[in-house]
């Protein structure tokens, strides 16, 4: 068995060397907010004027927060914590992405009960471990490594993470006690996702070995996901047969071909284990979110210690918790009720959405044909497990005219549409007086209507919201009215081959501009964290005052500002 590659003694010598050092030079620093960007510098690490990541954990003190925004950051040296603080991404926002590389460092280095949250660590690096905790928590973390180790934990607390290698005999999770004497090294993982794709890999190892006395390597795993790769074990206890212990207690988990070696090495199954092999949304491209069908989704145990969230920031329970880091997500369902109060111009839509448990939005389409062409504006429905009420009040409609209408409900899971119902608004009532004698009138000129325009099919995104303009034509009667809708190629999704990026209504003045901004949607920003550059299509239904209606659609391509 491989032993690690980095000696337990330096990293702890190294770790007590960098806080001694933090703490005489910070005694009296109060613990503050200290801020990293791709672009940082200087040492001043706040939110106007962000420093380099390196310097913002390295230069924190206790109780300090480093809040890392979005982007990547390449990193040829070891990076550490100083002392007990606080490292995290922005919620809501791409996960930041610290990648190391190079011969002269060794990834992420942690200890002093440190929290890790909502970040990627990646290594390119084929011997040398992404990450290396002692004594810390970590929590909705993605982790990939190629060499021996991609995340080597001491005594500390995995929960709500994937955790890759891709190696050959490499190793995801490993917690090893091998020098010193008498000592124990104890790890807890919970909904963790471990795979180890070379051969000979292995998902999770308890590593024990005696160089000056017996030690101990423990791991508790429950709601676990460990697959190791062909000819490896999803677990593996292991000690060198010298009086040390290794041992691995799994629960409610998910793991194949598991492997003891060495005297003292134990594997042992608490309840609600399943072996047969879970189903991944693509797990040849590294993606291993849950597929519909998986044997994981809601076969996990149900507790508090979960925590809130699973790896994406959805509800770490929706019903029963999953095995895993992902929790399953079910698109929504979605039902069309009949209208109401139908007059002359105007009618009252409703519906039901069932959000399965999570956030979700919805929107009638209406139009006069079942292509729709019309949408309300978007409206919430909060998280929950029970069917809600969804309406929407049309005006400005043409009367004596049949009008479709759906509801169309979307949450992170995917988009659900109710099924089709029609109206049909009412004639103005004929008159009792007769109409007074006048002239014969020319015939009407008819205005035709050609809808909004796009400025501009370069648009930017920043900050969660993608920023265009329309322009409305000066002959227009009354306003242009409508909804603008940014549709873009889906990165790696479970089933459509597009995702909606966003959606807004305007109204805009004959012969003006508008400046519209549309708040990107969840599965919108996981698009915009893939690539710098997106191409999508702009779709501006629109009708101005007198009933005419127009759908334009334009190739646009949205970048990333930075």
């Amino acid at each position: 068995m491989r032993r690690s590659l980095t000696s337990r003694p330096a990293l702890l010598s190294l770790f007590g060397t960098v806080a001694a050092v933090a703490a005489m030079a910070s005694s009296a620093a109060a613990a503050t907010q200290r801020y990293a960007s791709p672009t940082g510098s200087g040492t001043a690490c706040t939110a106007a004027a962000p420093c380099s990541v390196a310097q913002s954990i390295g230069g924190a003190v206790a109780g300090d927060e480093v809040i890392i925004s979005p982007g990547d950051y390449s990193l040829t040296a070891t990076v550490f914590d100083p002392a007990e603080i606080t490292i995290h991404g922005v919620a809501g926002m791409p996960r930041p992405r610290l990648m190391f590389s190079g011969p002269n460092q060794s990834g992420l280095l942690t200890s002093h009960h440190s929290l890790l949250r909502y970040l990627e660590i990646d290594q390119a690096a084929t011997n040398r471990a992404a990450l290396t905790a002692v004594q810390a928590r970590m929590d909705e973390l993605i982790v990939r490594g190629s060499g021996g180790v991609t995340a080597e934990i001491d005594s500390g607390e995995v929960r709500d993470s994937v955790v890759v290698n891709t190696a050959t005999g490499g190793q995801a999770l490993s917690t090893e006690s091998w020098v010193g004497a008498n000592e124990t090294s104890a790890s807890t993982y919970r909904n963790v996702t471990a795979i180890a794709t070379g051969s000979g890999g292995v998902a999770i190892a308890a590593i024990a070995g005696f160089d000056t006395g017996p030690n101990i390597a423990t791991v508790d795993a429950t709601n676990v996901i460990a697959r190791g790769g062909p000819g490896g074990a999803g677990l593996r206890a292991f000690t060198d047969s010298s009086g040390s212990q290794a041992t691995i207690t799994v629960t409610n988990s998910n793991y194949g071909s598991p492997s003891v070696s060495g005297t003292n090495t134990a594997i042992v199954n608490g309840p609600g284990n399943q072996a047969a092999f879970p189903s991944f949304v693509n797990a040849a491209s590294g993606d291993y979110r849950e597929a519909a069908g998986s044997p994981t989704i809601d076969a996990g145990l149900t507790q508090p210690i979960n925590g809130a969230f699973d790896f994406e920031g959805d509800p770490r329970s929706i019903g029963t918790t999953d095995i895993g880091a992902d929790e399953f997500v079910f698109p929504p369902n979605a039902t069309t009720l009949p209208a109401a109060e139908v007059d002359t111009g105007s009618a009252s839509l409703s519906g039901s959405v069932d959000p399965r448990g999570v956030v979700t939005t919805y929107h009638f389409e209406y139009g006069t044909t079942t292509a729709y062409g019309m949408a309300t504006p978007e409206a919430g429905v909060p998280s929950s497990t029970q069917t809600r009420p969804a309406t929407a009040a049309l005006s400005g409609l043409i009367p004596g005219t049949t009008y479709h209408f759906r509801i169309v409900a979307t949450n992170s899971g995917g988009t659900a549409n109710g099924a089709d119902q029609t109206f049909t608004t009412t004639t103005t009532p004929p008159s009792t007086t007769p109409p007074p004698t006048v002239p014969p009138a020319s015939p009407p000129t008819i205005q035709s209507f050609a809808g909004v325009k796009l400025v501009s099919t370069k648009l930017s995104y920043a900050r969660g919201i993608i920023t265009l303009t329309l322009r409305c034509p000066s002959a227009t009667t009354g306003r242009c009215s409508g909804r603008t809708t940014l549709r873009g190629r889906k990165a790696g999704g479970r089933k459509a081959s597009s995702v909606i990026v966003g959606r807004a209504s305007f109204s805009i003045r004959p012969g003006a501009r508008a400046t519209i901004k549309l708040r990107v949607s969840r599965p919108g920003r996981r698009r915009m964290a893939a690539s710098h550059g997106v191409a999508a299509t702009d779709t501006n239904t629109a009708r101005d005052s007198a009933g005419h209606s127009k759908t334009t659609v334009t190739a646009v391509t949205i970048r990333r500002r930075r």
